[in-house]
């Protein structure tokens, strides 16, 4: 699927990922890899999905973009919408964004440590 067709129907999700994405390109090199159900963030690895509930959850009051970020931890600095333990040492945790303010310095950290593939940053 192309990145537009992607986010064909869903305005608001678009303009969310594209003020997200000016957010973590400081990050450094990150590909994108769009699927039918989610666009995956790809460093070195996979570190990243972005996720359309409305697809998936119709008549329901939901955000128009969900993160969703899998961490060798249950992160605790941020106020996740769920956190899953997916297998041994490894939790999912999913974040509802409503608007570019749900993305804050502590999603950035996190997003930060998931991109070095859950090692702390070195400065």
């Amino acid at each position: 699927m192309k990145f537009d067709d992607f986010f064909s129907g869903y305005p608001q999700a678009k303009t969310l990922f594209a003020e997200i994405m000016k957010e973590i390109s400081p990050l450094g090199p990150i590909q994108l890899k769009t699927s039918k159900s989610q666009i995956s963030l790809i460093g070195q690895f996979a570190f990243a999905n972005f996720w359309i509930p409305e697809r998936y959850l119709k008549g329901k009051s939901v955000a128009p973009l969900v993160l969703s970020i899998a961490l060798p931890y249950h992160d605790e600095t941020v106020s996740w919408k769920e956190v899953t333990k997916i297998k041994e040492h490894w939790y999912m945790h999913h974040l509802e964004i409503w608007e570019e303010t749900s993305f804050t310095n502590s999603v950035m950290s996190v997003l930060a440590t998931a991109y070095t593939g859950g090692k702390p940053i070195e400065k």
